[in-house]
């Protein structure tokens, strides 16, 4: 019975397995049928398999449409484009401003989009594209002519950044011109916009005036020429420029161009060192032994056999007062018309001079004029021997204390410590500028290296003005005692002019010229010029980057304190 019982359930397995493979031959896909509808059935499933085809149909398959294209996204209105955006051309950055009552500006410092812009114009949207008319022009690009509109699409990225789309623009002669800043800049808002300065209407006159200045020393003979008046209780701010800043190479001088500011270097070189005095690195009347090798103070001041290097102090240094020769413009052994050293450098002119190798030139060739603390006497040396002791103080080169303590915190992206740190590009990525000593381009020579902590800066009027009104505000320093320091005046052999530390002071009412006060600050060697004017809290920066005519700076700026001072007196009656 059991056995009976095992075999009926082994059939009945059997019934089972042939069931389940006739329906997984039935299941099988349509499409694995229509692929080859010959195939065999296995032999293992001996049933008919239904037919699987689709009856023919008259009605065409549906067909999918393809998504429709997505319009770019675009500004079309005014409202959306108000605003500070930061714009950036083959790497170089500035700065578009649109204000809500159709003008904009443009400018490569973001402070001078309200107040003094390189481009300013009206902008204006029309059938959804935005028309921009240039109206002032200070050579930031060819200049348009009042009727050429530009008139472009304003495409916005994902990212919400905008690129303009050139519809039409006859400002394209000329290289660098508005179509192509605007057809290839990318522009990403970065602020509101703030109020265009309004200035009164005679602020042209004088704008011309300062030009008409400007325009005459080039034609008077200097090679080019930069001026800038900073004149913020004026609401007056303007720069301009003459001249070649390559006359060989046929390049026009820009007025945001570099150019060597000789010794108008020794006001920075001063301020480093008192803002390392703050510090308690030094106090000014330490003796300078305890910062400088002996080799060199026992052998720096020997007057009549006896060395006076002990006895010499930092503030010494620092007002001329020590003593030292001027090794750069002292002595002419030879009787032709030239300091010796200024014949060294003309004639070996691949030379690189290092400090150490300075300071032992005018060892054995500059000797001292008096006993120090005796009398004023200019002295490059003694900014040589400035330099070196802020290095030993600080424990930094002295192209690293001055980028620390001033050219970065101020914001001096175009000034560099030339020969001593890389070369820092200028604005648009313009060379320096040439200077010219006696008709020979200075730029040219390596052996001007010499100028160190005298004079081996390089910078431009916005970076130099940064500078000033930070010292004029008393910004740089931590304590008032320290400008107070700054600004105790020694007498000079010339009336109206006094030194105090690192720091030059012209009254010009003890030169007969009345009505403009004094100003303080320092000039140099390519007649560059730095100075602060407290009667009217303006500042003025320029140069003619020429030797020639000596002390012309002076010139130059008393011409334009005076054209301000007409301008104030107009405004006031």
């Amino acid at each position: 019975m059991k056995r009976q019982l095992i075999l009926v359930v082994q059939i009945f397995m059997v019934l089972l397995l042939v069931t389940a493979l006739i329906s997984v031959a039935g299941c099988q896909s349509a499409s694995e049928v229509t692929e080859d509808s010959s195939a065999a059935v296995p032999a293992s499933a001996s049933t008919e398999v239904p037919s699987t085809e689709v009856p023919p149909t008259d009605v065409p398959p549906t067909e999918v449409p393809e998504p429709p294209e997505a319009a770019p996204e675009m500004i079309t209105t005014a409202d959306e484009m108000v605003g500070i955006w930061l714009g950036k051309v083959a790497g170089e950055t500035g700065y578009v401003m649109y204000t809500d009552d159709g003008r904009y500006t443009v400018a490569l410092v973001k402070d001078d989009l309200g107040s003094a812009p390189r481009v300013a114009g009206e902008y204006w949207f029309e059938d959804d594209m935005i028309h921009l008319r240039d109206l002032e022009n200070a050579g930031h690009w060819t200049e348009c002519d009042e009727e050429m509109v530009g008139v472009y699409e304003v495409l916005v990225g994902e990212d919400g950044r905008v690129q303009f789309q050139s519809v039409e623009d006859g400002c394209d002669e000329g290289g660098f011109t508005r179509q192509y800043i605007f057809a290839n800049m990318i522009q990403e808002r970065v602020g509101e916009a703030v109020p265009i300065a309004e200035t009164d209407g005679g602020s042209a006159e004088l704008e011309a005036a300062l030009q008409t200045i400007v325009d005459q020393y080039v034609a008077d003979g200097a090679p080019s020429a930069v001026l800038m008046i900073d004149a913020p209780d004026l609401n007056f701010s303007w720069k301009g420029a003459a001249g070649m800043a390559d006359p060989d190479a046929g390049v026009e001088m820009m007025a945001d161009d570099q150019f060597i500011i000789s010794s108008v270097t020794k006001m920075f070189t001063a301020v480093t060192l008192l803002k390392l005095a703050e510090q308690d690195l030094l106090t000014l009347d330490d003796p300078i032994g305890q910062y400088l090798p002996e080799e060199v103070v026992s052998r720096i001041a020997v007057l009549d056999g006896e060395s006076f290097g002990e006895e010499i102090t930092v503030r010494q240094l620092l007002n001329h007062t020590s003593g030292l020769g001027d090794f750069s413009n002292g002595e002419d052994v030879d009787e032709n018309g030239l300091p010796d050293f200024k014949d060294l450098v003309l004639g070996e002119p691949d030379r690189i001079w290092t400090t150490d190798s300075v300071i032992e030139w005018a060892i054995e060739n500059a000797p001292p004029v008096s006993a120090p603390g005796e009398a004023y006497h200019y002295s490059d040396t003694n900014f040589q021997l400035l330099g070196q002791i802020i290095e030993s103080v600080s424990g930094m080169s002295l192209a690293e204390a001055y980028r620390e303590t001033i050219f970065t915190p101020l914001g001096m992206d175009h000034t560099y410590f030339e020969f001593n740190e890389e070369v820092v590009p200028g604005v648009d990525g313009r060379a320096v500028s040439h200077g010219f000593y006696l008709g020979n381009d200075w730029n040219q020579l390596d052996s001007h290296s010499y100028e160190w902590g005298s004079g081996g800066l390089v910078s431009t009027v916005e970076d130099q003005n940064k500078f000033l009104r930070a010292w004029a505000n008393g910004e740089l320093f931590a304590d008032p005692n320290t400008m107070a320091e700054m600004l105790t005046w020694v007498q000079a052999p010339d009336d109206g002019v006094y030194y105090g530390l690192g720091t030059i002071r012209f009254v010009f009412d003890e030169w007969g010229i009345p009505g403009l006060g004094e100003v303080q600050g320092h000039g140099g060697l390519f007649n560059s010029q730095a100075f602060y004017w407290p009667e009217q809290n303006v500042t003025i920066v320029g140069t003619l980057n020429s030797n020639e005519p000596q002390f012309g700076f002076i010139g130059m700026m008393i011409e334009a304190l005076s054209a301000v001072a007409e301008y104030v007196s107009a405004v006031e009656a």
